[in-house]
């Protein structure tokens, strides 16, 4: 979704560098060493069954999966998962795939398995609060059995059983999610990024190749589709724009949607080719340095202009599907809608202001104040919905998979500089606590924070935004993740003093 392409979290329209990779690496285990490598048909059995089914299949005390656990812990982690994980993890947006296919996955592969178990147990101890979660590679006596499942996981990809090498294809592309999401809760960022780079990469091979999927696959039966598997990291990874069968995963616009799942698809696709043409662009023309050409100036907001319309025909699908179809939406419906409409917006405004415009007059961003306001508007139409929807929310902490209210909140945080109206959107970052794919509220919170507190600093009382002047203001704000360890590096430009004509790039240590 918009603003979270987040392989470093940067800046997209405050900075020459439209969001982008750097300085990723693999990281253990090596996801994209898995991929492709056929395995007996006898083997595995792909399940057909139907979603109830598979909810029988969890519950029935008779069931075969009990067999699957060695000890108390493990069956009661994955209970919690299918109680609790799997409604929060999939978001306002109902999931075949985490509702069914993962579950059903993990009985037939044991990495899944240990996967799944691993991440039930942290996320259980996230909701309850327990910061000690960032501590689960060290604190054996708090950390020990999520760290011991998640290394199980791993040697049981390292070391497949039975006759076969290495995994199955769909067992190593499921593992880079689940692996992506427990790193993420216990604060390493880099490495849930880079897990979801790595899934990317063998999809994007098995892509490539000639000859069709099944060819590609070989003798595999899979338990979680391709198709499946495309729609999930096209999702997690915000630059890939590889046509599929989703409804309204294309570049055509409709007057009107016909559900929240054409319109999520749609703002997915255009949101992504934007991203993904931004960064083209800037891997040809540094023109940051000015040393692009006049043509390559006209292209670049020919495209930009020609995006702002796409966005505004969006909203006006969505509008009209809202107008036709509120009244039969549930309340988890309701709260995606207002989630979609705050992504649209958040699209609508990097491509509000000329990129150009803003190399030379960080003041613009002043000129969208309503803008700002309704992002806090609805993000806290979201978390009131939230709250009225589960009674014990302000008690526990929000996990997901898909970005929500944290990136609109982050852009309020950094490029409003109205004292109300960022103060309020780093308060609502802290009071609400949420996890959003690699986004963490606190930490989003406290960037922000520094933000501000380096850009107000020795000018007294702010009243207003025009308080904030030019040669005060920061740009080119980048958030890169060490791979190792819960720490991160805030990157940005300034200008040193009223005098300086050049901003000088500047890099903070933060750790949590």
């Amino acid at each position: 979704m918009p603003d979270s392409v987040s392989i470093d979290s940067s800046d997209s329209n405050e900075s020459s560098n439209p969001k982008k990779r750097k300085g990723i690496r693999a990281c253990m285990p090596k996801c994209d060493g898995y991929a492709l490598v056929p395995e007996s048909r006898s083997r595995r059995k792909a399940p057909k069954a139907a979603a109830s089914d598979s909810v029988t299949l969890l519950q029935s005390s008779s069931s075969p999966v009990f067999e699957l656990f060695e000890n108390d812990a493990e069956r009661r982690s994955f209970s919690f998962f299918k109680e609790r994980t799997l409604v929060e993890i999939s978001g306002y947006f109902p999931s075949d795939f985490w509702e069914r296919l993962v579950p059903l996955a993990s009985f037939h592969e044991p990495a899944l398995k240990h996967a799944v178990i691993a991440l039930a147990s942290l996320h259980e101890r996230f909701e309850k609060g327990d910061r000690s979660v960032l501590k689960s590679n060290k604190d054996i006596a708090e950390g020990g059995f999520a760290l011991q499942q998640y290394n199980k996981a791993i040697q049981c990809l390292i070391k497949p059983s039975g006759n076969v090498a290495k995994p199955p294809l769909d067992t190593s592309l499921v593992a880079c999610v689940l692996f992506a999401c427990f790193e993420s809760l216990r604060g390493h960022h880099g490495s849930a990024l880079s897990h979801i780079h790595s899934g990317s990469q063998i999809l994007t091979q098995v892509n490539e190749q000639e000859g069709d999927r099944d060819h590609v696959v070989g003798a595999q039966r899979l338990c979680v589709p391709l198709e499946t598997l495309d729609v999930i990291f096209t999702r997690l990874d915000h630059q890939k724009v590889d046509s599929n069968a989703r409804p309204g995963f294309h570049p055509h616009v409709p007057a009107i949607f016909s559900s929240l799942e054409e319109a999520r698809n749609s703002l997915e696709y255009q949101w992504n080719l934007c991203l993904k043409k931004a960064v083209d662009f800037e891997h040809l023309h540094n023109f940051k340095e000015g040393t692009e050409s006049q043509e390559h100036r006209d292209s670049y907001e020919t495209d930009r202009i020609h995006f702002r319309a796409v966005f505004e025909q969006w909203m006006a699908a969505f509008q009209s599907f809202l107008e036709k179809n509120v009244a039969t939406l549930n309340s988890k419906s309701l709260q995606g809608a207002m989630v979609l409409k705050l992504n649209a917006r958040l699209a609508a405004m990097h491509l509000e202001i000329s990129t150009f415009r803003l190399l030379h007059d960080l003041m613009c961003w002043d000129d969208i104040m309503p803008v700002y306001e309704e992002f806090i508007d609805l993000a806290a139409a979201v978390i009131e919905g939230q709250k009225a929807s589960n009674e014990s929310f302000h008690q526990k902490p929000v996990f997901q998979l898909d970005h929500s209210i944290i990136p609109p909140l982050f852009s309020v945080g950094h490029k409003c500089r109205d004292p109300f109206l960022r103060r309020k959107a780093i308060s609502m970052l802290y009071s609400a606590p949420r996890q959003e794919g690699a986004w963490d509220s606190i930490l989003t919170a406290r960037v922000c924070e520094r933000i501000m507190n380096l850009e107000e600093e020795g000018l007294g009382e702010v009243k207003c935004a025009s308080d904030v002047p030019d040669w005060k203001r920061i740009s080119d704000i980048q958030v890169t993740f060490d791979l190792q360890a819960r720490r991160g590096f805030i990157i940005y430009s300034r200008l040193r003093h009223l005098e300086a004509k050049v901003r000088e790039p500047v890099t903070d240590m933060l750790e949590w």
